[in-house]
């Protein structure tokens, strides 16, 4: 091989270990970002979204859904007894209940709707009803919550032991006429409703949100706040 062939061989070896080391570091760089922005948008313990994730995707999945002459729900849930199961079984027991929640409710809120865990033992959902139930939406919802609870409140199985798991379920029917956040804030309102009549499960309507309701510092807000994305801009909330 003459000296300069041998030049250019080098060079094309050179050239092409040069590519495919960039290429390697562009994938491992694209790797290491999605990895991040998963982490950012989702719970590390249940592996949905967390308040983040749903922050950003919950206008352009209620708009989407709504579009397609789909009644939309947006559902607050939070687990009841959760502190008993942690102080009598242990966290681990405790993680494991919050766990196979989650899993429940991705199941409910199918390809087409959005799980997150807000925080603690509060929990959201946004599903969306058949089509040809538009019309008597209210109707849909109001079957769908009972569904909704009979599913999450199944005791989960713990080393061979059932856990009982409790939950109130507050809801809103909604559209793009307004942000996730308003009718995060409604289902949050209708949560209370249920509460307060020692209910499971509560729909928000126009009389729920009255001014009362709206300013005061409810039982459950002093007890433990609610998430910062059921809370509308003009509430006033515990510290």
């Amino acid at each position: 091989m003459s000296p300069r062939l041998r030049a250019l061989v080098t060079a094309s070896a050179i050239s092409a270990a040069a590519t495919a080391g960039y290429l390697t570091a562009r994938h491992s760089l694209r790797a290491e970002l999605s990895t991040v922005r998963h982490a950012a948008t989702h719970d590390p313990l249940t592996g949905i979204c967390n308040r983040a994730g749903l922050s950003a995707a919950a206008d352009t999945l209620i708009r989407t859904a709504h579009t397609s002459t789909r009644p939309v729900a947006v559902v607050l849930v939070d687990l009841v007894g959760f502190k008993k199961v942690n102080d009598t079984h242990g966290h681990d027991a405790g993680d494991h209940i919050l766990t196979a929640v989650a899993s429940r409710l991705t199941g409910i809120a199918g390809p087409a709707g959005l799980a997150a865990r807000l925080g603690g033992d509060e929990f959201a959902v946004i599903t969306t009803g058949p089509a040809t139930r538009h019309h008597d939406a209210d109707i849909w919802l109001a079957d769908w919550l009972t569904h909704i609870h009979t599913r999450l409140t199944t005791p989960v199985s713990y080393h061979a032991r059932p856990l009982a798991v409790g939950a109130t379920l507050g809801a809103a029917l909604a559209d793009p006429a307004h942000s996730a956040a308003v009718w995060l804030h409604r289902a949050d309102l209708a949560m209370y409703v249920a509460r307060a009549n020692r209910r499971t499960t509560a729909v928000f309507t126009a009389t729920t949100d009255t001014p009362a309701m709206a300013t005061a510092d409810r039982p459950r807000d002093l007890a433990r706040p609610t998430s910062p994305l059921a809370a509308a801009p003009t509430t006033r909330r515990a510290a």
